[in-house]
């Protein structure tokens, strides 16, 4: 695998290299056409996907970033992570009797062979960067089981057993004990594994409860002895750089997960309950290679798809995407950015924190220990010949009036605020006190959202739903059949038929009549009148249309919507 001509003819003939820089590259590596590959991924900041690709088209096998592909639980575990880590290998999934397997040698016949034997399976072996398949082995071979064996291998510590009346010295050197570290570790690499936002560890009079958000939904995978509550707890806190000693009041900090391929951001908060501390976890930019979704793959309808282009091809004006915490605002306007891209136009960003990365955007994080705050950097923001500037949130008024004040100033501004629906979102500035010309004349839409769990696509089944649930929701005959959609459970979802998220959508563009009324100081339920006769329709609407179009449930939309 060492030598690779085709692969170094390549790189020349996609103008990756120029023949000269092949050569010098050529000398400093003596020929090794994989050294020189990981130089240029490592070292020359090339792209990993594209010279991935081109490394397994020059073997002829398929590259597959691991972060992206879809292991089944019960294949990798055919051969056994010592083998897995020894070899670089890791079993990925089974079609018929052939395993797709990510190796960082994939021409290594003896490996394959070797692998099948213990598989009991042929392998089709596909090209993964080593530092992918060391994160996929540390992810994929973690499980409840091995996290409950090794917390009964530390609850037997004679200084855990008998940690009432603990030094703060023994405390420090609990939390750095190895098997504390791993459990630790472990109980982040699961949540990685089950594709989980959050992670709560609470404790009750008895034991300590490990629970995942997975797709919106808290799920119990872990329970604990209480005596590990202290240690796991302590461990955290030094990761997110806080006082191991205060145990009376809330803390909130950052803990940055390294791993070989990758670095996730997890928010840390801790609060004293009556059981003693609860820990939550959020992980930022899960999924572990966070990629920003194209606008188009949104599952945007076509109505709603063709206001937010009208609205971003505007020049200026501010354009607000609102919902609660964790409802996707975010990934929506970087979907939006990365749409409007391109290297003639200046894009700035302020953000509390930064949850995704694009190339050719300015972006800031907020710093408030320094007085480094939105109205602060926007203030700087305008001085820096912006086109485009994105508020990470809108929650007081100076950062509310230098927004409008930037749109009408010709600048296209896109900002995130925390209302029940679009058309709230008009009042809400008003209430805290920009003035309604202001608000009328700077705004030309408002996008609210929620996220609703996917049905997942292994296990979907067509249904009936009662006669009353359609009559409910439509005006309905009686002859027409009506479908709705639902997971049955399989081992793709973990039993539970769903598998990732999906929003659901409601746009109010501002036209005159509406901008007339908001600066009139009009009611919301004028606004909404007047909104309605011009096409507006709600979270609900788009929701039901989804649930009929078999991406979600009837019960989820019900969850998230009221029909009025």
């Amino acid at each position: 695998m060492t030598r690779n001509p085709s692969f170094l003819q390549t790189l020349v003939a996609e103008k990756i290299l120029r023949e000269d820089e092949l050569h010098k590259l050529s000398r400093q590596f003596n020929q090794n056409a994989y050294e020189i590959l990981m130089h240029l991924v490592t070292k020359a900041g090339y792209s990993k996907e594209s010279l991935g690709k081109l490394w397994g088209d020059s073997l002829g096998v398929t590259y597959v970033p691991t972060e992206k592909s879809l292991f089944q639980r019960d294949v990798v575990l055919k051969i056994s992570r010592e083998f897995a880590v020894k070899n670089n290998i890791i079993l990925m999934y089974q079609m018929g009797n052939v395993i797709t397997a990510a190796c960082s040698n994939p021409t290594n016949y003896i490996l394959i062979e070797n692998a099948a034997l213990l598989a009991g399976a042929a392998i089709n072996p596909v090209f993964s960067f080593p530092e992918e398949i060391q994160d996929a082995i540390q992810i994929q071979y973690v499980s409840s089981n091995s996290l409950k064996d090794l917390s009964v291998e530390i609850a037997s510590h004679e200084l855990i057993k008998n940690s009432v009346n603990i030094t703060l010295e023994q405390l420090k050197n609990i939390a750095g004990d190895s098997a504390v570290i791993k459990l630790t570790d472990d109980i982040i690499l699961l949540a990685i594994k089950e594709r989980a936002s959050d992670i709560h560890i609470e404790s009750t009079d008895e034991c300590v409860k490990i629970r995942f958000r997975v797709d919106g939904a808290l799920q119990e995978f872990l329970t604990l002895e209480k005596t590990l509550l202290s240690p796991l707890v302590s461990r955290l806190k030094i990761l997110a750089n806080l006082d191991i000693a205060e145990k009376r009041r809330p803390q909130d900090g950052r803990i940055s997960f390294n791993m070989q391929n990758t670095s996730i951001d997890i928010r840390f908060s801790c609060v004293p309950t009556i059981y003693g501390e609860k820990i939550a976890l959020r992980l930022l930019g899960q999924g572990f290679s966070k990629e920003i979704p194209k606008l188009e793959n949104l599952q945007c309808s076509k109505t709603v798809y063709t206001k937010i282009k009208k609205v971003l091809e505007r020049p200026n004006g501010i354009f607000f995407v609102t919902g609660p915490t964790g409802s996707g605002k975010t990934t929506t306007l970087f979907s939006a950015l990365q749409y409007l891209n391109s290297p003639d136009i200046n894009i700035m960003t302020i953000e509390d924190p930064i949850e995704y990365r694009l190339d050719g955007v300015n972006q800031l994080q907020v710093n408030r220990e320094i007085n480094l705050d939105f109205a602060t950097v926007l203030r700087a923001f305008l001085r820096q010949d912006p086109d485009v500037i994105l508020i990470g949130e809108i929650r007081d008024l100076e950062t509310a009036r230098i927004a409008a004040q930037a749109a009408l100033t010709g600048h296209l501004v896109l900002a995130t605020m925390h209302t029940n629906s679009s058309i709230q979102a008009i009042t809400r500035l008003i209430d805290i006190g920009v003035e309604p010309f202001l608000v009328a004349s700077s705004i030309i839409g408002v996008m609210a959202q929620r996220l609703v769990r996917r049905i997942c696509n292994h296990c979907k089944e067509k249904y009936k739903p009662p006669a009353e649930k359609i009559h409910e929701l439509f005006l309905w005959d009686g002859k027409q059949d009506v479908f709705f959609y639902r997971g049955k459970g399989c081992l793709y979802c973990n039993n539970t038929g769903y598998y990732g998220r999906i929003a659901i959508h409601e746009i109010f563009i501002i036209n005159d009549e509406i901008r007339n009324l908001v600066s009139h100081n009009a009611s919301i339920l004028e606004i909404q009148k007047t909104a309605e006769k011009c096409g507006y329709q709600d979270l609900r609407y788009d929701g039901i249309k989804k649930a009929l179009r078999g991406l979600t449930t009837m019960e989820d939309i019900d969850n998230v919507t009221f029909s009025d």
